[in-house]
Parts: structure tokens; sequence; C-alpha cells
């Protein structure tokens, strides 16, 4: 592996770059023996290779169309950004994007692919809002589900049952009000924007989760996470607002909103980021961000995209 890229952060990346190395017209025997040593030397670095290959597979199978690269840049500076914070909260409380009625029988299921955002109305007065490549199950009667993968935003407007969401390490309650799950490795991140959430561990007693509260459920306990960002609701209408947010989180985010790999490397990934990016055009917010910061944006595979110092 070249000396350029020893500062790639993860087994994930070191991958990448090895497949990008082994991908060359012509690979001389030095490196595929490097290769099998980096390979064999710890298990992360074999689950991240099956990784890599799957990533490639999967974006192979895209259309052309899917793998469009574009280059219109549009650089959001503090101020506009947080402008826009203030209208898009505003469109929130006013209802934009309200879900379509959906007749939806016991069993349904409801998914979205990388990079889309679906609305849904469960039941009368009771909306979901199903984040990047997630997955909702109905479990039995019209307010009762089950979220098998990624995020859901949830509201309760009135005149409908309490939502019952089965989370896998627990259950969670919601009346009337809005809010928030997502599945992490560790558990469920919950968090309450408006109204109460009732949160039923598996493994121990209730608890509930007032408004602008969040929370980490776990089978064993609900570890509390502080206050809620409320410009975070802003991914329902397909933006990403960020306020002194380090790149490498920023990256992390815009990554489960394309199909491939993007990284950064770690000589970049504490640089702070302010602005408001489109989630339906992460192309688009990356060029923003090679505008606006030290940075620029280079494609290492078709699949791969890595930010590094200009």
């Amino acid at each position: 592996m070249s000396a350029l890229n020893r500062d790639l952060g993860s087994p994930l990346e070191e991958a990448a770059q090895w497949f990008a190395e082994l991908a060359a017209d012509e690979v001389d025997p030095a490196t595929e023996r490097a290769w099998q040593r980096w390979l064999q030397a710890d298990t992360r670095h074999a689950v991240a290779w099956a990784r890599v290959e799957e990533i490639s597979a999967r974006f192979n199978a895209l259309p052309a169309s899917g793998r469009a690269v574009l280059v219109r840049r549009d650089a959001l500076g503090r101020r506009r950004a947080l402008k826009v914070l203030g209208l898009a909260l505003s469109g929130l409380a006013l209802g934009w994007n309200r879900p379509d009625d959906w007749r939806l029988g016991q069993g349904a299921e409801l998914s979205t692919a990388v990079g889309e955002i679906r609305a849904f109305e469960l039941a009368k007065g009771l909306s979901a809002w199903l984040d990047t490549d997630s997955q909702l199950a109905r479990e039995g009667p019209s307010a009762q589900w089950r979220l098998l993968r990624g995020g859901a935003a949830f509201e309760n407007r009135g005149g409908a049952a309490t939502l019952q969401l089965e989370t896998g390490v627990g259950e969670l309650r919601l009346g009337l009000g809005c809010c928030e799950v997502r599945s992490r490795d560790e558990g469920v991140e919950i968090a309450s924007y408006t109204g109460s959430v009732g949160l039923f561990p598996l493994q121990m007693r209730s608890q509930t989760l007032t408004q602008g509260q969040r929370a980490l459920m776990t089978a064993t306990a609900v570890r509390p996470l502080g206050r809620v960002d409320p410009g975070r609701q802003l991914w329902r209408q397909g933006r990403l607002v960020v306020d002194d947010w380090s790149l490498g989180a920023l990256v992390d985010e815009l990554a489960r909103y394309r199909p491939g790999l993007l990284t950064c490397t770690a000589t970049v990934a504490q640089l702070r980021v302010v602005g408001s990016y489109p989630l339906d055009d992460t192309d688009r917010a990356l060029a923003a961000l090679a505008d606006s910061l030290p940075v620029r944006v280079e494609r290492r595979l078709p699949w791969w995209v890595q930010i590094v110092p200009a």
C-alpha cells in the first residue's frame, strides 16, 4: 500500500485501498503477497474485505444513471445554513411533506432503499417517515409495528391508538407527540421531539422519555444521551443541517444516503462543518464541502469516494 494512503482510518478504508490496487491493469506478485499478509493479519481485515466486495457488487448492479457524478457546486455558509434551519423548522411545524394515505393490512412491510425517504400514514392520525435503507413491519392492529432495520420518525396527531413499536431490545409507546427511533449496534436511539415516549426494555423496568430528551435503549438499560437537536428532524424534508459538526461525523451521516463507500482521511476528519446539505443529492453536498473547506473529493474507485486534504 502506498505511503500516501497510510493514514486511512479503518479496516474498511484499507480494504478499499487494497481493492483499488488489485484492480490495476498490472499487479505484481509482491503486491498480491502483501495483500494476503494484510488479509490474514486480523479477522477485521477479512470482514472488511468481504464488505468491500459486497459494496462493489451492489454498486455495479446499479443502472448507469444511478452512478452519475454531479459536479454542480453549492457552498453554504453559516448564516445561510442557520436561516435554512429556521425556515425548515417552521415548515415542519406547518406540516410540510405530509404522508400519503396508505391502507396497510396486518403483515404489511414498508421499506426504503439506500438514499430513499418515504412517508406513510399508518393509521388515522398516525404518520411515519422511513429513513434511508430502513424497514418496518406491521405486527397486529394498525398501531402495532416492528422496526426491522434503519430508522423512522413517528407522529401521533390524536385520533389514533398509542403507537407500539417493537425494536428487538424492547418496546416504545407513543401517545400524542412526535419521536424518532434509530437502530444502533448497541441498541436503539430514541428522541422525543414533542410529547413523551414510554420505554419498555426487555429486561428492566419501564421509563419515560419526556419532550426534548434522547436516550439509548438496550435490553437491560436506558442510557440518557442529552437533549435533542431540533435540526436533526429535517432529514424528513431531505436536508441535513449541521452546526459545528466534525467532518468525519458529517461524512458518516452522508454515507448512509448513497451507494458505495464514502470516507475521509484522518487528517481532515476533525475539521468543523456548518451548513445545510441535500440528502437526495450527496454529490452536490460533497461539492459544497470542497468549496468551503481545505479538502478535495477523490473518486478512488467507481464506488469509493474519499475526502482528502486539498
